[in-house]
């Protein structure tokens, strides 16, 4: 009995500490120091590919070490502490809930794709090496496409799957990363449709005209009512 609330309570702990550590907003730091505000900016979600094409190369670069080490440090953090090797990948999960509602910036946070990366490095560093030899290969064949990312990260995880079950390496823990990795990739799926959902709806298109109103660039069509009202009596 008290064996069992103490490995409860070693993951409870683990699921906090892989939490806290995917919730480090590296993307809206370094953005922050670079006087941008990356919930502003482009995609508006705090990752490396936007910190990367809205914000600066070299910063993006630093984002995504950043990202990717906190998603290895919450797997190294649950071994410290103890958790069986079957339940390991629950605390990298949790860094990657982490990156999506980060309790440092009111619960925004980007797509979760680079805590994924340092989760699969720390678990299965060879095999994780190939598939981003191929994800990596695979993005910049679609560089000009929207879903390079989608792409590159099913790939990556795609052939890290077919070796470990050619080879017979670790199955159960590569299964566990590409059902992860299946979430990170339907939710970030899911986020693009719906700001897609929303740029097109009428009230959104309808605010836009407002905010020409204010600007003053309204083109006024000469033959309308309101175009003859404006050009006064002829």
């Amino acid at each position: 009995m008290i064996e069992g609330l103490q490995q409860v309570q070693t993951m409870v702990l683990a699921v906090a500490a892989g939490y806290l550590l995917g919730a480090l907003p590296f993307a809206h730091i370094a953005s922050r120091i670079r006087g941008i505000d990356v919930f502003a900016t482009g995609s508006t979600l705090a990752g490396t590919a936007n910190v990367f094409f809205n914000v600066g190369h070299r910063t993006g670069a630093l984002v995504l070490v950043g990202d990717v080490v906190k998603g290895a440090a919450a797997v190294f953090a649950a071994w410290a502490l103890g958790v069986p090797p079957a339940l390991i990948l629950v605390a990298g999960g949790a860094a990657v809930v982490g990156h999506w509602k980060s309790v440092f910036t009111r619960f925004k946070g980007g797509d979760g794709m680079a805590p994924l990366m340092g989760v699969a490095v720390a678990l299965m560093p060879a095999l994780a090496v190939l598939g981003f030899a191929a994800g990596l290969a695979t993005i910049v064949l679609m560089r000009r496409s929207a879903l390079r990312s989608t792409w590159g990260v099913s790939v990556c995880f795609l052939v890290m799957l077919a070796i470990s079950q050619y080879y017979q390496i670790e199955r159960d823990i590569v299964s566990g990363l590409v059902v992860l990795a299946s979430l990170v990739l339907l939710r970030s799926m899911f986020t693009r449709r719906r700001r897609l959902s929303i740029a097109s709806h009428p009230v959104y298109r309808d605010t836009e005209d407002d905010d020409d109103l204010e600007d003053g660039e309204v083109d006024v069509d000469p033959d309308s009512d309101l175009g003859r009202a404006a050009s006064g009596p002829q």
